[in-house]
């Protein structure tokens, strides 16, 4: 693993093999321990970039005593694009697959191709006056007012319950929940890139690379519409449906979902 300061805070990153280069980026509350299994398929023939973002994995948290910007962890995948003079693959899971749709803005021609895991571009359903956009709001309600009151564990259940639904969350073992409850504070702070975001989908519309989308058959209704609204605003996008899996797809479905990202990778190298 390598480091690097981004704004000041230490980012640790994997950098493996050579070849094009793929750049992961994981969802809230993991690593980019996420990716390993792709990561295996890939570094024979792919140079991989895949960091920990803030606060999760090996790197720093955020600074408490600095507001939280939604620019942030786009920085993050920003300054490792800045290690190879190649174009950039990027490929992303949920938040990180949020933040890859604006680092793809900036990057512009560099990026070769688009993988987008159901991308939690929440703030869509806001400009866009979309119904869904209510239930994100009561999502959102039920993680910031726990960690407000400072029961991180209470905001755990309720954002992992959404995700992957309240069984599979009350069965998980306790060290997972621990692991997740250490996180929520993040999450609470990335709740403002759903609040504060601009960023509409005409601006989304200038993204030439080709995009490949990924949704799961069985994913809650507002990450379905923000893949619906990305699926008729991306010029060069195209939809893939994950039959019987939901938003975690890359834990609950990697070979399927992994297969999917490959031959898009291998399509688009």
């Amino acid at each position: 693993m390598k480091k690097l300061k981004v704004d000041g805070v230490e980012i640790v990153y994997l950098d493996e093999g050579k070849g094009p280069c793929a750049l992961l980026g994981h969802c809230s509350s993991a690593s980019h321990k996420e990716w390993l299994p792709l990561i295996e398929e890939l570094k024979g023939d792919w140079r991989v970039l895949a960091p920990d973002f803030i606060g999760y994995g090996q790197s720093d948290p955020w600074p408490i005593d600095k507001t939280f910007s939604i620019e942030a962890d786009v920085k993050v995948l920003l300054a490792l694009a800045k290690k190879t003079r190649a174009k950039i693959h990027l490929v992303a899971h949920s938040y990180g697959a949020a933040l890859a749709l604006e680092a793809a803005r900036k990057l512009g021609s560099r990026v070769k191709s688009l993988t987008l895991i159901e991308p939690v571009s929440f703030h869509l359903l806001r400009l866009e006056n979309h119904p869904e956009w209510k239930d994100v709001e009561k999502l959102g309600i039920s993680v910031l007012d726990p960690v407000a009151k400072g029961d991180d564990r209470k905001a755990a259940a309720a954002f992992m319950s959404y995700w992957l639904g309240r069984w599979r969350w009350w069965l998980s073992p306790k060290r997972f929940k621990n692991a997740i409850a250490t996180t929520i504070p993040k999450v609470a702070l990335e709740f403002s890139i759903a609040i504060d975001a601009q960023t509409t989908l005409a601006d989304y519309a200038e993204i030439e690379a080709p995009t490949l989308l990924i949704v799961g058959s069985k994913t809650p209704p507002p990450t379905r519409a923000v893949i619906e609204l990305l699926s008729d605003a991306l010029p060069n996008a195209r939809l893939e449906t994950l039959k019987g899996a939901g938003h975690m797809s890359p834990f609950t479905h990697p070979a399927e979902l992994n297969r999917l990202i490959l031959d898009h990778l291998a399509a688009e190298r």
